[in-house]
């Protein structure tokens, strides 16, 4: 968690990986969320708190405000040991108000290890597609987990959108056309075989990366929200970014990189 002055940050990371490569950043502009807010880093210069903490915790806490909750207020407090402390203000059900109080223990990050949680910047996607609706989504690829653990995202200039399963046995592929392109890199070359994929002059039509389909079905089962600008990039055999925004409440970007297998 990474809270500054204008914006808080949560960034989930690989547990396996070496250097702090993140698989989810959430932007969450303070004005939005907070009718009071403070906050008192290291120094003016670097006014900023970096926390590690459990996820399982954070989410076992926030489910309280599924109840009727008045109020939420967060703050770090030292508990014998860094906490990052929820205090929420449950709507009385009679005369006497409830307060339910959760301390997440948090382990407070360095200056030095800040760049280690930079924000991912990423501007060789070799497409840029608009999503059809996620609910819509959700719901052919949780048939597809079923059959598969890899899924073969894909889409071409024309704004067609493809997830594809393939097995020893079936293969499976889901089209969804007319959907608009933001990008869609010129003169890619391919070396593969398919001619299916690429053109006359042996340049990519369609662009595709093989993922975990559990973690893409992560994005669409957690983020069924109205309103949202929804874009899968691809860099081909690569990666695939999913990207999420809610216009003045949040972004999400979860980065999905290519499986070896």
């Amino acid at each position: 968690m990474r809270i500054t002055t204008k914006n808080v940050y949560f960034i989930v990371s690989e547990e396996e990986s070496g250097p702090r490569r993140p698989l989810v950043w959430c932007d969450l502009p303070v004005n939005f969320y907070f009718k009071e807010y403070n906050v008192v880093g290291v120094s003016e210069e670097y006014n900023e708190i970096y926390l590690e903490f459990s996820t399982a915790l954070l989410a076992r806490s926030v489910s309280v405000l599924k109840q009727n909750v008045k109020n939420l207020k967060i703050k770090l407090t030292n508990k014998e040991f860094p906490c990052l402390t929820l205090e929420m203000e449950l709507v009385p059900e009679d005369i006497q108000s409830r307060q339910c109080v959760h301390d997440i223990r948090v382990e407070v990050i360095s200056r030095k290890h800040w760049s280690n949680y930079e924000e991912p910047r990423f501007n060789d996607f070799h497409v840029t597609i608009s999503m059809p609706p996620l609910k819509h989504l959700k719901n052919i690829v949780e048939r597809m987990k079923n059959i598969s653990h890899q899924l073969i995202v894909s889409a071409n200039k024309n704004g067609r959108l493809i997830l594809q399963i393939k097995t020893n046995t079936v293969t499976i592929s889901s089209h969804f056309p007319e959907l608009s392109i933001e990008s869609f890199a010129v003169g890619l070359n391919s070396n593969m075989d398919d001619i299916n994929t690429i053109n006359e002059d042996g340049e990519l039509q369609v662009v595709s990366s093989t993922i975990d389909i559990k973690k893409f079905l992560m994005f669409l089962t957690g983020m069924q929200l109205n309103n949202c600008k929804a874009l899968c990039s691809i860099v081909h055999e690569r990666m695939v970014k999913l990207y999420m925004e809610q216009p003045g409440a949040m972004k999400l970007q979860i980065f999905l990189t290519e499986l070896n297998d």
